[in-house]
């Protein structure tokens, strides 16, 4: 039997300290599942490191050290393994939400450019005007009693880029030459 005096005391309470200084991160991981702050290579070091202090303290039979460092492996390797697994997780739904934000985008790029292709060569009005509900609509955008849908939104996104077209391209004629005087 191991005898405890009082330098194994101020041991025990060092490592009970330093050791439950994990609880919060290991709490605070598990309920939010949240990891991407939680250096990989840097658990890993610690969790060799506090292996290695249990086998020195089991090796010169200080059970201050063997208790601290087996409750510390235990937290730290939570912390290690709740890395890893919701780190591969939030990996998986990244790859998920990028693939869904690309199928979005090329879906809106192709109804911009069926709009622009479906939109009449009008030209541009040499004021603009107040946005007008299309024929067959109501202000707001429903189609009105008895009548027949109007253009989609795509069409109508298409038909008001192409009449800004013109001003745009004045605009920055302009602001080749001002400040040139």
């Amino acid at each position: 039997m191991i005898e405890l005096n009082w330098v194994e005391y101020i041991g025990l309470g060092a490592g009970a300290l330093t050791t439950t200084a994990y609880l919060p991160q290991v709490y605070r991981t598990w309920r939010t599942k949240a990891v991407a702050d939680i250096s990989l290579v840097m658990y890993s070091f610690m969790f060799l490191g506090v292996l290695l202090w249990l086998v020195y303290g089991i090796l010169i039979k200080a059970p201050a050290v063997i208790a601290a460092n087996a409750l510390g492996l235990t937290l730290v390797g939570g912390i290690l393994r709740m890395k890893v697994t919701y780190g591969r997780r939030a990996k998986a739904d990244a790859r998920a939400a990028r693939a869904a934000l690309a199928d979005s985008s090329a879906l809106a790029d192709s109804s911009a450019r069926a709009a622009l292709a479906d939109s009449s060569d009008r030209g541009a009005p040499d004021q603009p005007s107040a946005p007008q509900a299309p024929a067959g609509q109501s202000a707001t955008g429903q189609a009105a009693p008895g009548q027949e849908p109007g253009p989609s939104l795509a069409v109508q996104l298409g038909r008001g880029l192409r009449q800004l077209k013109p001003y745009a391209e004045r605009v920055k004629e302009q602001g080749k030459t001002w400040g040139k005087d």
